[in-house]
């Protein structure tokens, strides 16, 4: 069973940036593990309570995404 986040904002915020650091790692050696750690990174930043967001981080997940699709 996967260990629960804390409800914290800035604390999903940081998952977040760390999981997008982790599809930039893998995005050349591991496709598919790319692709699942951003689909994890955008379930998390989906799941940030409503006015939380962060554009930066938005940007971050869309330019991951783009990235992903060049490569498949």
């Amino acid at each position: 069973m996967p260990f629960p986040l804390p409800i914290d904002p800035q604390f999903r915020r940081e998952v977040v940036w760390a999981w997008i650091g982790d599809i930039a790692d893998r995005i050349e050696k591991d496709i598919e593990g790319a692709n699942l750690s951003w689909k994890i990174a955008r379930s998390i930043y989906l799941s940030l309570p409503p006015g939380e967001g962060d554009e930066e981080l938005e940007s971050a997940l869309f330019q991951a995404r783009v990235k992903l699709d060049r490569f498949t």
